[in-house]
């Protein structure tokens, strides 16, 4: 293999962060780009890092919150996928998983025609935190059904992350490989 030299892989670094002008871009790299980076050089295969990425988003988009680290877990173990990929993307997409708890819980109240879900995000993290087994059994509900929500939308976005995440990973694989660590 053709070892890069110090300008190249500061171009590779450059695409791979896109440019990244906030002030966490370092933060960025070092939770985000590194241990992609130190997956593919340890030989994990394209396929195997892009299914470990892909549920590791899927599941960090979970409607229930406080689970997803335990399922991503617990799914890394049980399916022999790889934990740290995981995480990195349910880390990704936490932020996400916030935005979309109070509408997948209000499509989900829309399904089950219970009470109108009136609070807000961290009124809901809030009860969470405060008592999460007395949140749970007073809106167990309308939680089923958002997780039924989630779960159908889950399944076609598996699919279109996974091929997405192989590609981008197969077109930079060599490039990343020759990143130091």
């Amino acid at each position: 293999m053709k070892k890069a030299t110090p300008g190249s892989q500061k171009r590779i670094e450059e695409k791979l962060l896109g440019r990244m002008k906030m002030i966490g871009s370092n933060w960025a790299k070092k939770k985000f780009i590194t241990p992609i980076v130190h997956n593919l050089k340890q030989g994990i295969s394209t396929e195997h890092l892009s299914v470990s990425l892909a549920l590791g988003a899927i599941v960090g988009l979970i409607p229930l919150y406080g689970v997803a680290t335990a399922m991503v877990g617990v799914l890394s173990v049980s399916l022999r996928l790889n934990f740290i990929a995981m995480q990195v993307a349910h880390y990704i997409v936490h932020p996400l998983q916030l935005a979309l708890l109070v509408p997948f819980l209000k499509v989900g109240d829309a399904l089950v025609k219970s009470t109108d879900v009136s609070f807000t995000i961290r009124q809901y993290i809030h009860l969470f935190k405060a008592d999460f087994w007395g949140a749970l059994r007073e809106l167990w509900m309308i939680n089923l059904s958002a997780i039924g929500v989630w779960l159908v939308l889950s399944i076609p976005l598996y699919f279109v992350l996974y091929h997405l995440i192989r590609k981008y990973i197969r077109k930079y694989a060599l490039n990343l490989r020759r990143l130091p660590v």
